[in-house]
């Protein structure tokens, strides 16, 4: 594997994680609802699921899955209710339930972040349209295993990043004063984009 070649492999997957999705919206409400430690634990819980899909794409799993329609609606489905449930989870939440969230503990975090990223069909198909022009049937097992590092990290490192914006000083005190409104307008968000893919799966039915 040239150099060349990783570079363009690395950009291709610094465009993909700085799309505006749910994941970004969970990332900003975890790390100004909660803490700066839970935005950091939910960036590298998602980027170990993109990881997890990196490791399908690589050995061609996600070719089956996507082939297997069931299979892939069945994804699909579980994808979108959870979005649904964390949107609705969001913009319900009173108050003073907010102020309890700070209290959840960092697994939830990681467990939040890497669920987003586990059960979004749109990143499988992603990686299925990505690593399809970047993986080698005669490469090395080394060669594949930096494409799977490559995109977990870049992804970790770039929601790590939006966590360190959010959080810092002066943006801090800006988006804790708006917490409640943040936690609505992520729900919002979440509930939208999983109406759309509700949307999206009766039409490609």
């Amino acid at each position: 594997m040239t150099f060349i070649f990783w570079l363009q492999f690395a950009t291709v997957c610094v465009a993909g994680a700085m799309s505006p999705g749910p994941s970004l919206a969970l990332i900003i409400r975890n790390s100004i609802t909660i803490n700066r430690f839970a935005g950091f634990m939910t960036a590298v819980g998602h980027g170990l699921g993109m990881g997890v899909y990196a490791v399908f794409a690589v050995t061609g799993l996600s070719i089956i899955l996507t082939a297997n329609e069931l299979l892939f609606q069945l994804i699909q489905i579980i994808g979108i209710l959870f979005l649904l449930y964390l949107g609705f989870q969001f913009i319900f939440k009173k108050n003073e339930e907010i102020d309890k969230i700070k209290e959840q503990k960092s697994i939830n975090s990681f467990l939040q972040g890497f669920s987003i990223a586990i059960f979004n069909p749109k990143i499988l198909i992603w990686f299925s349209a990505v690593f399809s022009q970047f993986v080698k049937i005669d490469a090395s097992f080394f060669s594949h295993s930096i494409l799977v590092v490559t995109a977990s990290v870049i992804d970790g490192m770039w929601y790590i990043i939006v966590t360190l914006l959010v959080t810092s000083y002066g943006m801090n005190d800006f988006f804790q004063k708006r917490q409640g409104i943040i936690q609505k307008i992520s729900g919002f968000i979440l509930v939208l984009i999983g109406v759309l893919l509700i949307i999206d799966f009766f039409q490609d039915s």
